[in-house]
């Protein structure tokens, strides 16, 4: 009887034209696959899609974080919704994200093969974006190796400081209010661009100018994503805003490659100072190695700095945003971070001699990282097989998405949730008549995410933070100033979609003589 149906459906559009045709063959395909799905599995409950839409009218002109929220009020911990014909899983919370991710990571460990992502990472070519298999343990495996080389020795430590003092002399030159944004960015971009390329910009640099006004248009103009991802039909017609980021994340590719021929021009194997000199060593090796030589173009080159380098920045210098918002918000907070730097630290550059005693100030970050999460959903993972979760079926090549906000917002595993608390963090063991105090990693903390796809820079993301913000508050003190000084800045999100960013704030700095 379906057939018959479809066949005679067929007839009729045969008399329509080509881009309808697209559409009605896109809706039969979905219709199809839904009835198939619908019958052989348990799938978790979620809202009622319509044919071909799925639950886009839901989504269009909502937040996608109230959205999630709203429907695991209404359905529970793990939900199905359709983004067009295309099914998505998400789970709420963090038990389900363990299960998932971690207990049953093999299943759950590849990627959707996003139509953007494609463009962006040269037929994924990169780590981040690309599907779980040989060439993407490879890679990872190669860039694991370079990370931890850089993380050994103290280069980190010294390019922060050396990135810093430029940009704490120019924060001490301001004449009044002025918005941080651009200084947080240019230093976790020159923490970066030094890790990758050996160097650094000025924050005058027409260069640094350019990428930093491209970052920020892709973060703010991102929404809840892209429906070209999820109609193909919409590729043939793609919208302004698809187009205008696709450009800007490109152009943001060139420059990387442009850098990664500079490297090749002056490449020695004797001397390897940066990641991409690394990378370019790997390259080499692969070579000698037919089974791997593939896995290594310049497009797979390019990509793996990439992910290193575009993925850190973003992530790192918005926390960054957002945590110098929580200083100002709690001066309290900011003077006891200052006493800890000056008890630990003194005049030094801050290292790893002193993080593990610079407790309080990585408990901000973490706490920070918690209640301000920058990527409230992450990137989306997808089953390699069918599977289950929370005792529900799972059809292979679902994608599924992890609500970190709400998790990281429970109160089952956070009293309080919406209090900025970073003692939390914190235990005090005492042994005798000594005390000793450590920052620890919470259960329904995940920002880095979990499993077989966690974050690649989790612990150079961790130990840049820690030096950014411990040699910046060693010398500085900030306030909160514009408009509303003296009043408590807004710490809503700017960002209606798939990111959760501060709005523009204005601060004052203060020199503290160190």
């Amino acid at each position: 009887m379906l057939l018959n149906l479809v066949n005679s459906f067929l007839q009729l559009v045969e008399q329509f034209s080509i881009s309808t045709k697209i559409i009605a063959a896109t809706t039969i395909i979905a219709v199809f696959v839904r009835l198939i799905t619908s019958k052989r599995f348990k799938l978790p409950p979620g809202p009622r899609p319509l044919p071909l839409l799925g639950n886009i009218l839901e989504l269009h002109g909502a937040s996608l974080l109230d959205k999630l929220d709203e429907w695991k009020e209404r359905y529970g911990p793990v939900v199905t919704f359709y983004i067009g014909p295309k099914m998505v899983i998400v789970v709420n919370d963090f038990e389900h994200l363990n299960e998932a991710y971690v207990k049953q990571g093999s299943d759950f460990s590849s990627r959707p093969l996003l139509y953007s992502s494609k463009i962006v990472t040269d037929d994924f070519k990169d780590i981040a974006l690309a599907p779980y298999g040989d060439v993407w343990k490879y890679q990872r495996k190669i860039t694991s190796q370079a990370l931890r080389r850089y993380l050994t020795g103290k280069q980190l430590e010294l390019r922060v400081y050396e990135t810093l003092q430029p940009i704490i002399e120019n924060m001490k030159q301001e004449s009044g209010a002025f918005n941080p944004h651009r200084y947080m960015s240019l230093s976790v971009f020159n923490v970066l661009h030094g890790l990758c390329f050996g160097s650094t910009l000025q924050i005058e640099d027409p260069r640094f100018t350019k990428l930093l006004s491209s970052q920020d248009k892709v973060s703010d103009g991102i929404g809840n994503g892209f429906i070209e991802d999820f109609l193909p039909p919409l590729r043939l017609w793609p919208t302004k805003k698809f187009t205008e980021l696709m450009k800007l994340a490109l152009e943001f590719n060139d420059y990387v490659l442009d850098r990664l021929q500079e490297h090749k021009i002056s490449f020695d194997a004797n001397n390897v100072d940066d990641l991409t000199d690394n990378i370019l060593l790997a390259q080499q090796q692969a070579l000698k190695e037919d089974d791997f030589a593939k896995f290594f173009t310049d497009d797979h080159a390019k990509q793996i700095v990439i992910d290193v380098f575009a993925a850190g920045l973003d992530t790192s210098r918005q926390t960054l945003d957002w945590l110098f918002l929580v200083l100002v918000a709690y001066p309290e907070v900011q003077s006891k971070m200052h006493e800890e730097i000056d008890r630990v630290v003194g005049n030094a550059v801050p290292s790893k001699e002193h993080r593990s005693r610079l407790v309080f100030t990585e408990a901000v970050l973490m706490e920070t990282m918690r209640l301000y999460y920058v990527t409230p959903v992450g990137l989306p993972h997808e089953t390699m097989r069918d599977t289950t979760v929370g005792g529900y079926e799972v059809p292979g090549k679902t994608t599924m998405l992890a609500n970190y906000f709400s998790m990281m917002r429970d109160p089952k595993y956070w009293p309080e949730p919406l209090r900025f608390k970073p003692e939390r963090f914190i235990t005090i063991n005492k042994e005798g008549t000594e005390s000793k105090i450590s920052a620890l990693r919470h259960d329904g903390w995940a920002p880095f995410s979990m499993g077989h796809r966690a974050c690649i820079g989790e612990s150079l993301a961790k130990l840049e933070l820690v030096y950014i913000v411990a040699g910046l508050l060693q010398k500085l003190t900030f306030s909160f100033a514009g408009e509303e000084e003296g009043k408590f800045p807004d710490m809503g999100n700017s960002a209606k979609g798939i990111t959760f960013l501060p709005k523009p704030y204005y601060v004052k700095v203060t020199s503290r003589g160190n």
